[in-house]
């Protein structure tokens, strides 16, 4: 039982979809009281607090005290405080979260330095063959003067026109770089001075004194049921090639002798796309241990030899249908024709028939019911779901499969935070991260051995530790397939990947 209550939380809880949480919309919407903005006292931000005249002061925060009280009373009166998602999940969470928050993350700024100053000459050397290529010097920053530069001076195709001129966005470009270097030498270059002034700069400029970096993390902002974290936002840090993946490398252990060990679900999302659809095929590729990818390449590719190409393909297909993606988008993203798309979709639903039918159902009691609901009985109201509008309706469609699988992906790891908080409570090493499916922690060396076992022996428990909350009548204690931790420990969270 949680110590305190959040309203916003409750509010979260109780209608996930909903854009705007703030107070001030909230008092609107159910109270119809408007309430003072704090630019009409501060004067826009022109006076400090403590510069606004106290009667003005004294009745803003008698409304945000107010306000909110009548907030919970009405939370009350819906039965959302009683809420067994917010009463065992979410509010415990604010004391994990508030633990790793206050642990900090400690950077190695001679590291983020000398990245910073490979992306510095990077983007140098890219500068000089974009102008090259153009025969021309211009501000490779500015929109307007690139669109003069690739479709006035070098008369390259025009794809999406504004108001003013043809597009330059990252789509564009990214279609023209297929066919013209400059495009994509662009593209790179806007790539690089984005990890430069986003990342590089703001980490070393945040940093204290002693090297540590604060981070907030907000549980009733994300449409996905992830947590989010602000300031710097470290679900952002970059993950991939040459220079984005070595920014991970400045993460590092607070002490020396101390270990970056990061604990990453695997495949998480398919696993729970095979428990709630009960597709044997799935289920039998968990149970016996096999690469699914590879499984899902032999399908779609009918053939066992498989080659790293098809099998990252297969990949993709694998984690894109359960976003209940359009051939045309798959397409996109994996950059093959939408023709081929289409085929490797259907073969997918083909071999895996149970998915499609799970799929269908969730849309037909959506429509009945008006939400959709997590494996632990977390719902959201999906509202366009019946809407006459075609495109309407599909989007609403889309986000009504979506939800059950990746909210439950979202709730499996905040259980594991809540468990493993409670676990830590005894020992000296720390919780310091947590990114989508991973949860990062700086272990102190005597307490190494026990706590790399421990740990993962949480994670992969989650669903049978906690059988009883599971809503889906059709999942039983046989019918769960295990769940995959894979572990990283090193010095740093680059290598502990």
């Amino acid at each position: 039982m949680a110590k305190f209550y959040d309203t916003l939380l409750g509010e979260y809880v109780k209608n996930p979809g909903r854009r705007w949480l703030k107070l001030d919309t909230l008092a609107e919407d159910y109270f119809d009281y408007k309430m003072i903005s704090y630019d009409e006292i501060s004067q826009k931000k022109k006076l400090n607090f403590s510069e606004v005249e106290l009667k003005n002061a004294s009745v803003y925060s008698w409304e945000d005290v107010y306000m909110t009280h009548m907030l919970y009373e009405k939370q009350k009166s819906d039965g959302v405080t009683t809420d067994d998602i917010l009463v065992d999940m979410e509010l415990p969470l604010i004391e994990a979260i508030s633990a790793m928050e206050l642990t900090w993350v400690r950077i190695d700024r001679d590291t983020l330095k000398g990245i910073g100053m490979r992306l510095e000459n990077a983007t140098r050397d890219l500068e000089k063959e974009i102008y090259d290529i153009a025969w021309v010097e211009f501000n490779i920053k500015s929109p307007k003067q690139v669109w003069e530069v690739l479709f006035e001076k070098l008369e390259l195709p025009k794809w999406k026109k504004t108001k003013t001129w043809y597009s330059v966005s990252a789509d564009v470009l990214g279609n023209l770089s297929h066919d013209f270097p400059i495009a994509a030498k662009i593209v790179k270059y806007r790539h690089y001075s984005k990890l430069l002034w986003t990342y590089i700069e703001w980490l070393l400029n945040i940093a204290t004194d002693h090297d540590l970096i604060h981070t907030s993390y907000n549980q009733a902002v994300t449409s996905t049921g992830r947590l989010s974290s602000t300031n710097p936002n470290l679900q952002n840090i970059p993950s991939g090639w040459w220079v984005a993946w070595e920014i991970r490398s400045a993460f590092i252990p607070h002490n020396s002798g101390d270990k970056i060990v990061a604990f990453d679900y695997s495949q998480v999302e398919v696993r729970i796309l095979a428990m709630m659809s009960g597709d044997e095929n799935l289920l039998h590729a968990f149970r016996e241990w096999l690469d699914i990818h590879q499984k899902t390449a032999e399908f779609i590719f009918d053939k066992n030899d498989i080659s790293g190409s098809e099998r990252k393909i297969a990949k993709a297909v694998n984690f894109w249908v359960i976003y209940w993606i359009s051939p045309f988008w798959l397409s996109k993203n994996i950059d093959i024709s939408q023709k081929d798309a289409k085929v490797y979709i259907d073969w997918f639903y083909e071999n895996y028939p149970k998915v499609r039918s799970f799929f269908d159902d969730i849309i037909s009691k959506c429509e009945e019911t008006g939400y959709v609901e997590t494996l632990f009985g977390r719902k959201r109201y999906i509202k366009s779901i019946n809407d006459k509008n075609k495109m309407i309706k599909s989007w609403a469609e889309r986000e009504a499969t979506n939800m059950p699988i990746q909210w439950t992906s979202a709730d499996i790891i905040k259980i594991a935070m809540l468990e493993i908080h409670e676990l830590l409570k005894n020992y000296k090493s720390t919780m310091m991260m947590q990114v989508h499916d991973e949860l990062v922690f700086n272990i102190v060396p005597d307490e190494f051995d026990e706590l790399t076992k421990k740990i993962p022996k949480i994670m992969e428990s989650i669903l049978v530790d906690f059988m009883d909350k599971i809503v889906y009548k059709n999942i039983t204690k046989e019918s769960l397939i295990p769940l995959k931790v894979d572990a990283g420990i090193w010095n740093n969270w680059k290598q502990a990947k």
